[in-house]
């Protein structure tokens, strides 16, 4: 099951960033990275007014990645911490194993820069390798800019109103149509 994690890419502001499997030492990081979510990211992430994680979201979203259950995250490189950028991760669905929920999260300083295409990407990738063949998603109408990326990957909105079930089908189209798309360059493990 190969998905090409970690890798490096340099988003369209010229900025290094390291994606990576998520996993349990990773609470501090998702905990700063929700803190820099303004409201109006966090109700869109979450469908509803959110204000802090609890003990019990840090377990789950930090739990370690199973064929089921697979999660990554950007941070920026450069710094004296690794600095949070965002989130990505699919549930395999119960009732059809072929098909996964998944969750898309930018901190709103990085969005528009390619970050989500590249998470996007990277995750299906992922997916796709344990068997996954179609995303879907609930997403809020006013959210245009996860909507713009689903139709530039060949996604389509299933189902109106203010929550909207979307599709996207795996593998996704070889190039979006996103201009500027950021370079991703595969980080080589060292044989063990």
């Amino acid at each position: 099951m190969t998905s090409n994690l970690p890798l490096r890419a340099v988003l369209r502001n010229g900025e290094t960033v390291l994606i990576r499997e998520i996993g349990p030492d990773d609470r501090r990081l998702m905990r700063e990275g929700f803190e820099k979510l303004s409201k109006q990211s966090r109700f869109f992430r979450f469908l509803a007014p959110h204000q802090h994680l609890s003990e019990a979201e840090l377990d789950h979203f930090t739990e370690a990645n199973t064929k089921d259950h697979f999660a990554i995250g950007a941070a920026s490189l450069g710094v004296d911490e690794d600095m949070p950028l965002g989130t990505a991760r699919f549930v395999r669905l119960t009732e059809d194993k072929n098909d996964a929920e998944f969750a898309l999260t930018i901190i709103d300083s990085h969005q528009r820069l390619g970050l989500g295409s590249l998470l996007l990407r990277s995750l299906a990738r992922a997916g796709h390798a344990r068997g996954i063949e179609r995303f879907t998603a609930l997403i809020h109408h006013d959210n245009t800019g996860i909507q713009a990326l689903m139709r530039c990957f060949g996604g389509h909105r299933l189902t109106g109103g203010v929550e909207e079930e979307w599709e996207l089908p795996l593998p996704l189209k070889p190039k979006p149509t996103l201009s500027r798309q950021p370079n991703e360059i595969a980080i080589l493990r060292k044989p063990q």
